[in-house]
């Protein structure tokens, strides 16, 4: 469960370097496409570029679209973004415990050099999510529709397993 990805997108100034977050936990295929489906239809209202401001916005220590002003996180400093997640530790009682990292920013080509298992690529122009093992290697791409739980099921039950992952998705 504790599986690192990164997500993200093509900078749109420069086609050959991503701009990417950091997601700690639970990074599998079959937890993030309907997580960030769910943010997309929810959170972002179904806008891909408010859904990519959203994700590079902070790094994560995960993404829960279930995520509410009042969840709490174990660890100190870590604050909920509602309807998105938990981002790593920033501040405690108001005070700066580590300054936000800036978004990472790399060639895909050198992904190998990331410590992930899973890149993500979020395309605006056509919403839907590009999957890449952790070397940069390409494996899927996914319309952002067709990532929705039709059950209803959030990424706790996803992750208590009680939702199986989408038919296509990788494993």
């Amino acid at each position: 469960m504790s599986t690192t990805c990164c997500i993200g997108a093509i900078d749109p100034d420069n086609s050959t370097l991503v701009r990417a977050r950091i997601v700690h936990y639970d990074g599998y295929p079959s937890n993030v496409l309907p997580t960030l489906a769910a943010i997309w239809a929810a959170h972002a209202h179904q806008d891909t570029a408010a859904l990519i401001t959203t994700i590079l916005a902070n790094d994560w220590e995960q993404l829960d679209e279930d995520t509410t002003a009042s969840t709490s996180s174990n660890f100190a400093g870590q604050k909920p973004v509602p309807g998105v997640g938990i981002t790593l530790a920033s501040a405690s009682d108001g005070v700066t415990v580590d300054p936000p990292e800036p978004v990472t920013v790399f060639p895909l080509c050198h992904a190998g050099h990331l410590d992930v298992e899973w890149i993500y690529l979020i395309d605006a122009a056509a919403d839907t999510i590009v999957v890449h093992t952790g070397d940069g290697t390409r494996v899927s791409v996914y319309p952002l529709v067709t990532c929705l739980s039709t059950d209803g099921a959030g990424a706790a039950e996803r992750r208590r397993g009680s939702q199986p992952p989408p038919a296509s998705a990788p494993r």
